[in-house]
């Protein structure tokens, strides 16, 4: 079963979400919540998130991210810590 809610950030499936180095105008809906790890390391938590479309980061995935955490163009995984729910 899909995790609901983060344990670190206290993001929800559902929260509407801005990246910190965007800012507000990179919105985002979160889809999923999982953790991910990389080898040793302590694992991290990661959100599905699908940018909305018509703002100015719709094509954030296309450009700016790999093949390894895109899902669409406008849809894919960020790492939890760069997330900031919108109020």
């Amino acid at each position: 079963m899909p995790k609901k809610i983060s344990t670190t950030r206290g993001l929800k499936v559902g929260d509407l979400v801005y990246h910190l180095l965007y800012g507000k105008s990179w919105v985002g809906i979160l889809l999923d919540l999982k953790e991910e790890s990389n080898g040793l390391s302590a694992p991290r938590e990661v959100g599905l998130v699908q940018v909305q479309p018509g703002t100015d980061y719709s094509d954030f995935f296309k450009k700016n991210v790999s093949k390894k955490y895109r899902v669409s163009d406008n849809m894919g995984y960020v790492s939890l810590s760069w997330l900031f729910k919108l109020e």
